[in-house]
């Protein structure tokens, strides 16, 4: 059965919803993981403060992109699994 394009519709909306959640939580999850450090200060909520260090700064943005990537790959798959428990298919562009 070919794609209609409401199916395409409401999944792009699906898989875009799926994705804000899944960035959401993965920063709080991040956030709420990440060690004080020495001065108490916590996660480096602005990295581009010029008081993160470096080091820090360069920490932070590669646990965010690793959980970004993870999150993405999570997100996904859950929104497919959903799709297909909910209308008996794969989502519109996912067909084999």
């Amino acid at each position: 059965m070919a794609d209609t394009r409401s199916e395409r519709v409401r999944w792009a909306a699906l898989s875009k919803v799926s994705a804000v959640v899944g960035a959401i939580a993965t920063r709080k999850l991040l956030q709420a993981l990440w060690p004080a450090g020495d001065d108490a200060t916590g996660p480096p909520f602005n990295p581009a403060d010029r008081r993160v260090a470096w080091s820090t700064a360069v920490q932070w943005g590669i646990a965010a992109g690793v959980g970004a990537g993870l999150a993405r790959v999570i997100s996904q798959r859950a929104a497919a699994a959903g799709w297909e428990a909910a209308t008996g298919s794969a989502p519109p562009g996912l067909k084999t």
